[in-house]
């Protein structure tokens, strides 16, 4: 998977989450985002590296 840039709310949609608890997830370091200008954008490939890997926890 390439690098992929996203937004907070496309962020919140692919987590199935609400907005605003994305942005808190993201504020508190859980979600890896930076900033770009005045909006905030979250790296779709680390992400779903972090997700696998506490999926691989959850099953070992």
């Amino acid at each position: 998977m390439q690098r992929r840039w996203i937004t907070v709310r496309q962020t919140s949609e692919y987590l199935s989450i609400h907005e605003i608890t994305c942005r808190r997830l993201i504020d508190k370091g859980l979600i890896p985002a930076t900033k770009v200008g005045r909006s905030v954008r979250v790296d779709l490939k680390k992400l779903a590296q972090i997700l696998e890997g506490r999926l691989q926890l959850l099953k070992g």
